[in-house]
């Protein structure tokens, strides 16, 4: 009869450490993967929100009045945000007069006792500000929030929000005239092509007939700070309007969040970056976008993204209308999930399709 026998211990031995090595692999394995949905869970959720901010913003930019009664306004304000006593963040600031609809009218008149007369029309105000003045907390200086406020034409009711004293002289708007439409905004973009801007190339900044404007002033009136930044100078070779407001033939909207459930995925500099250095080193390279032309913010200033090896993040300096600026080690680096949208203005109450 043949002997039975079992594994001998080396084979147990042998066997376990195979197991072991296996377990070992399926565990990172999943770990991989939970990392991987984690963070398209937060990409796919941070670009929802985006929408749909962006799609608000787009419907008050598809009603602009092309009328005498209508206006357009765009420019940036400055603020300071860590105590210094210099303004070094900028963000954008819009007011605009649309078509209301006739529920929106109705539901702005439903509250008052005396009806305004029909004017049809709305202004509005976008304004994104410091999420929290003077932080101390340098990791929340780079955050803002975006604000959005309504009233009807003609309503006696406080300022129009194109009134001198509308704003402060800290530029924030009167209190009261504005909602909380988001937080965490790291950038608000806008740019306005005119009648001649070419836009066979892309969207180029600048002051050329075929370049986009980043600012707007419907009636040219030089209602924006020129000194405050270069982006606010408007109208070098464009026809001053005479009885209607000179509106943009098409308008790009940019957008980025981040949320504060991110900040816990974010890397730091490991090194002082000086103004020229284009390179910075972080403490973990694989928690910023590697994709060339993303945009990462350290402290006040944009960087564009060139390349990422290992730990050593290659950029352009002073991206986004900022300047290069000396960054400490420790400095955490802001990014988010951009948002773009493109719209054609109607320029003629025939356009509208009403």
């Amino acid at each position: 009869m043949r002997t039975r026998r079992g594994m001998t211990l080396v084979e147990l031995v042998v066997a376990a450490g195979l197991l072991s090595i296996l377990l070992v692999a399926l565990l990172a394995l999943m770990d991989d993967f939970l990392a991987l949905w984690e963070k398209s869970e937060a990409r796919r959720a941070a670009v929802e929100e985006s929408s749909g901010v962006v799609e608000l913003l787009a419907v008050d930019l598809a009603g602009l009045e092309p009328g005498p009664r209508g206006d357009l306004l765009a420019e940036w304000a400055f603020f300071d945000t860590d105590g210094d006593g210099v303004n070094e963040t900028a963000w954008p600031r819009l007011r605009l007069v649309r078509h209301a609809t006739p529920r929106e009218i109705a539901l702005a008149q439903a509250a008052r006792a005396e009806k305004l007369p029909g004017e049809g029309l709305f202004e509005v105000v976008w304004a994104v500000l410091p999420a929290r003045a003077q932080a101390s907390d340098p990791d929340l200086r780079s955050e803002g929030v975006l604000w959005r406020g309504e009233r009807l034409v003609g309503d006696p009711d406080g300022l129009s929000f194109f009134d001198a004293g509308y704003l402060s002289s800290r530029g924030y708007p009167t209190p009261g005239t504005t909602q909380d439409v988001s937080r965490g905004v790291l950038w608000l973009g806008l740019s306005f092509a005119s009648q001649t801007s070419n836009l066979r190339d892309g969207w180029t900044l600048g002051s050329d007939l075929g370049d986009v404007w980043p600012c707007w002033d419907g009636w040219m009136l030089g209602r924006a700070n020129t000194d405050a930044h270069v982006w606010n100078e408007f109208g070098e070779g464009l026809v001053r309007p005479a009885d209607r407001p000179l509106l943009p033939r098409r308008v790009r909207i940019e957008l980025e969040l981040e949320r504060e459930r991110d900040l816990r995925r974010r890397t730091r500099l490991s090194k002082l970056v000086e103004p020229g250095d284009g390179v910075l080193t972080l403490d973990d390279g694989s928690r910023v976008p590697s994709e060339r032309g993303r945009h990462v913010r350290v402290d006040a200033e944009w960087m564009e993204v060139l390349s990422v090896s290992g730990s050593q993040l290659s950029v352009r300096r002073g991206a986004r209308g900022t300047r290069p600026m000396l960054h400490k080690s420790g400095a955490l680096v802001h990014h988010g999930e951009a948002v773009v949208r493109e719209l054609p203005i109607a320029l003629q109450q025939e356009d509208w399709g009403l």
